[in-house]
């Protein structure tokens, strides 16, 4: 993949996200909007995966990238992944989300960058080794993929390791991770939180309460500081 490539594929993205942010009349069509880009972004791997031929190692159940404590996302996709879950969730199901999201975002609030990349904790989401919330997982989770799932086992077995290869095809990551930022960008220029979040950080606050919705509708911060995304400058704390 070219840099050009790489730029074409991500103002692609812009584009069609920027079509279906212009219309937009309520919070619904947000989510509607947020899961179209998850769609294309799903249509995009799959036509990579034939295209450049790549042997995926993953399946159902195979779970130590989930593990992996640090996954972040923005306000659109935490809200949209909210409303699915309470749709489709119990009650008891999401009072139990509730508190497994409660409990990692006590867990990492007081992480550096470095000590969050070296954490492993289940997702609150997984439930029997497997993602519970799937259909609406945001672009990070879209994005993971790997060529060999011992590469996974190894990094989850020494957390320590921030050096050791992964199992994912450099040419379908970078494609897929351009695609997924031009999305973003879309929701950004139409005047959405440009925060990036800790994804179950966040997700326990938009379950909590409706604060965190009224505040990203008025184009403000949705989630509080100590659900942000830790970033480089945090690494000495």
């Amino acid at each position: 993949m070219t840099r050009e490539d790489l730029l074409h594929l991500a103002t692609a993205f812009r584009d069609a996200a920027a079509d279906d942010l212009a219309q937009v009349q309520q919070v619904a069509d947000i989510h509607w909007a947020t899961f179209r880009a998850h769609e294309r972004l799903d249509n995009l791997e799959a036509q990579l995966f034939e295209g450049l031929a790549v042997k995926v190692d993953c399946k159902a159940g195979c779970a130590a990238c989930c593990h992996l404590a640090k996954i972040d996302a923005r306000a659109h996709e935490i809200f949209a992944l909210a409303a699915w879950i309470t749709e489709h969730f119990s009650a008891e199901e999401r009072a139990a989300l509730v508190e497994r999201t409660k409990a990692h975002a006590e867990a990492v609030a007081g992480l550096t960058l470095s000590q969050h990349l070296r954490t492993v904790r289940a997702c609150p989401m997984l439930r029997d080794s497997k993602c519970s919330v799937h259909p609406a997982r945001p672009g990070v989770c879209r994005i993971g993929h790997s060529t060999d799932v011992s590469t996974c086992q190894r990094a989850y077995e020494n957390p320590d390791d921030l050096t050791a290869r992964g199992g994912h095809n450099p040419d379908l990551k970078a494609s897929m991770t351009a695609a997924a930022d031009g999305s973003t960008f879309a929701f950004i220029e139409a005047g959405m939180d440009r925060t990036t979040y800790d994804l179950s950080s966040a997700l326990h606050e938009a379950l909590s309460s409706t604060e965190p919705m009224h505040r990203w509708l008025e184009g403000g911060q949705a989630f509080s500081d100590s659900a942000k995304a830790k970033q480089e400058h945090q690494r000495e704390g």
